[in-house]
């Protein structure tokens, strides 16, 4: 969906296109606009006539009373044809309805070119590129939904560093039971996944999306440090779960045997090796914080060891030293 979004960009509000679009849509004229592709896209035409002029909202608006596709060029600057009748390749599958949108969707899934279809009667808009659909809307909606996922990612923020604080302070001592870790990477990626919708939101409203960014900018993304935890307690075997997954979908045992363990095995005591606790002190290459788990295999095993210990840990140095015993005592540290 990265690539769709990246197209979306180009017809966010404050583009010359989607004024276009939206003068269109108040006439309830419809359109077909083709974006790039060229030269490939050029044998997929017929009729119409060249223009090669400058795109601008108003001419925009007036070539889609005709009833054939307007086609720009890759860098949306030039008009290159009007009133073209598109023949996409037939054998370019579909399941849209209508010729517009099954025209659009045949000549994205064909030809490097996003194209745009507006319903007539409907007044919605469809972007189609590389196989991928996406429906603008209308964008109080889309505010509406943004600052539901706003209020959504602070609460799951919240809950995911809140049982990430719990998880470190068990590590140390007593050890973490299996279901306490799959607990604390569920509402992480929850919370990855509402940040991922909101990208898309701030794309899609443009220049009217910059309150929605401002207020992201106070949840920073907590995917380094979730990635240090599955990598702490991840089991020799666990293959990386795919980030693309729904959270909501993943059952106890999808995540038990993503991490390399058995089903029903919640209450496996574990001990991290550290990667997350590591990462946490300040300027340690990576390097040295994989030649330190190599050697001590597991965070009590680190936390066990001296300053003196540490420094003889080729890298580390006694400066180094000194920062890692703190941040694995910080009870000594008040």
């Amino acid at each position: 969906m990265d690539g769709m979004f990246k197209q979306v960009a180009k017809v966010a509000p404050g583009t010359p296109l989607r004024d276009a679009i939206d003068r269109i849509i108040r006439a309830r004229t419809g359109a077909m606009i083709v974006i790039g592709g060229e030269p490939d896209i050029d044998e997929d035409c017929q009729g119409g006539f060249r223009l090669d002029v400058p795109v601008h909202p108003s001419l925009v608006y007036e070539l889609a009373k005709m009833d054939g596709a307007i086609l720009l060029d890759s860098t949306m600057s030039r008009i290159r044809m009007a009133n073209v009748e598109m023949v996409p390749h037939l054998a370019a599958s579909t399941t849209e309805t209508g010729i517009r949108h099954r025209t659009a969707d045949r000549v994205a899934k064909t030809r490097n070119a996003l194209v745009v279809a507006i319903s007539e009667r409907r007044g919605t808009v469809s972007l189609y590129f590389q196989g991928e659909r996406f429906v603008l809307h209308d964008l109080s909606y889309i505010l509406t939904k943004a600052q539901g996922a706003v209020n959504s990612l602070s609460r799951y923020d919240r809950l995911f560093r809140g049982a990430s604080r719990r998880l470190a302070e068990a590590e140390l001592y007593a050890g973490v039971m299996l279901e306490d870790v799959v607990e604390v990477l569920r509402r992480g990626l929850v919370a990855h996944e509402i940040r991922q919708e909101l990208e898309g939101y701030i794309v899609e409203l443009g220049k009217d999306g910059h309150l929605i960014d401002l207020q992201m900018e106070e949840f920073p993304d907590i995917l380094r440090e979730w990635h240090w935890i599955w990598h702490d307690y991840q089991a020799e075997d666990g293959a990386p779960i795919n980030l693309r997954d729904n959270a909501s979908q993943l059952t106890d045992d999808d995540w038990y045997q993503a991490l390399g363990y058995s089903k029903r095995s919640g209450e496996r005591l574990l001990i991290p090796r550290g990667y997350r606790v590591l990462h946490q002190v300040p300027r340690l290459p990576d390097g040295i914080i994989q030649q330190l788990i190599k050697r001590y295999q597991d965070v009590r095993a680190l936390a066990s060891a001296s300053i003196a210990d540490l420094d003889e840990v080729e890298g580390v140095g006694p400066q180094r030293a000194s920062l890692i015993y703190r941040a694995l005592h910080p009870q000594d540290n008040n």
